[in-house]
């Protein structure tokens, strides 16, 4: 893909709000109707939440974020790659970002490593 710029934003901000919202949209989609509406997220665990840009457009093709589950210890959460960027390698630039930002922070361990190896090998 293009070349990509990651930058940290608040979770309110509206394009970080949006892309959330496509998220839950594609996840309900796939639920059926008899399934219990997800609940919503006021974000108030969320370490940081990055969203990742196309360098030549500005457009945003994707977001992510870190979850407080503990001091040290935080899962990656709300990945999220619009359908035309994906399989280019924006997930694993969100992913690298937030793993690094983590490091920084004193955040040892960011898992759960199966969720890790699976947007590795899907590329998103």
């Amino acid at each position: 893909m293009q070349t990509l710029r990651v930058r940290q934003v608040p979770w309110t901000n509206p394009v970080a709000t949006g892309l959330r919202e496509a998220l839950r949209a594609e996840n309900e989609r796939g639920r059926g109707p008899s399934a219990l509406p997800m609940r919503a997220d006021d974000g108030a665990d969320i370490a940081v939440f990055l969203i990742a840009y196309e360098l030549a457009t500005g457009q945003p093709v994707g977001c992510g974020g870190l979850r407080l589950l503990g001091p040290a210890r935080a899962d990656i959460d709300s990945i999220y790659v619009l359908p035309y960027a994906r399989w280019s390698g924006v997930s694993q630039a969100i992913t690298e970002e937030l793993t690094s930002w983590a490091r920084v922070h004193g955040i040892t361990a960011v898992g759960p490593d199966e969720a890790l190896a699976q947007l590795n090998a899907l590329r998103l």
